[in-house]
């Protein structure tokens, strides 16, 4: 019976994705992917499922590689990474098939290990763009990082250029954010808190609220 395990890159092929993604180099990033679809024997929705940022103890950002790109507000990169993520047609209803169609919202949707998602980064970045791509492709502007904040108020609390303007953007686009999160119990600290996080925020204080033009990472 085919096995519907994910794929696990090694950390030196993990890097390269990382580093390729992060910096924005199109071309061999989409040749990298082929190669390691070929490697492993996997679509690329799959080894973009399984390339999560996580060292050998279990730790590191815990970031996909949607992240990287999405904080740095390369569209170009998000685009193609969102694209990667439907299952070829030739894969039918096999196990990969199916694993791929589940990994997809989860892995818009993935919480690094600050609990921010890409979408957190790409509007605490000021990236309207690539946060409208997000959300087009299923990104939850309601889910609350590790300090209870949503993606529109760590918008709002950013001292970015176009932070605003991308909460401005969700606030009027997307569903479920004027009543809060609060109201599922999941965090009070989110949309439905956003007076308080208003009158107590100061600029700047957020430490994932940066580019990774220079290679850097943030956790």
């Amino acid at each position: 019976m085919p096995s519907t395990t994910l794929p696990t890159p090694t950390p030196d092929e993990l890097d390269d994705l990382i580093y390729l993604t992060r910096t924005g180099d199109l071309a061999s990033l989409m040749s990298l992917v082929t190669q390691l679809c070929t490697t492993h024997n996997c679509p690329p929705s799959i080894l973009l499922a399984s390339s999560i940022d996580i060292d050998a103890d279990g730790l590191g950002s815990q970031s996909s590689l949607l992240h990287y790109p999405a904080a740095n507000g390369n569209l170009e990169i998000i685009t193609h990474l969102l694209s990667l993520l439907t299952p070829s047609d030739s894969l039918g209803a096999s196990p990969s098939a199916t694993t791929a169609d589940k990994s997809a919202p989860s892995l818009v949707n993935h919480r690094n290990v600050s609990g921010n998602t890409p979408l957190h980064w790409a509007a605490m970045n000021g990236h309207l763009d690539v946060v409208q791509a997000l959300v087009k492709a299923g990104a939850d502007p309601t889910i609350v990082n590790e300090a209870g904040r949503d993606a529109v108020v760590e918008a709002e609390m950013s001292s970015k250029d176009g932070a605003k303007e991308c909460a401005e953007w969700m606030l009027r686009h997307c569903e479920g954010l004027e009543k809060g999160v609060g109201d599922d119990g999941i965090g009070e600290g989110a949309s439905g808190n956003r007076k308080v996080e208003e009158e107590t925020k100061e600029e700047g204080q957020n430490p994932e609220s940066i580019g990774f033009d220079e290679g850097g990472r943030a956790g």
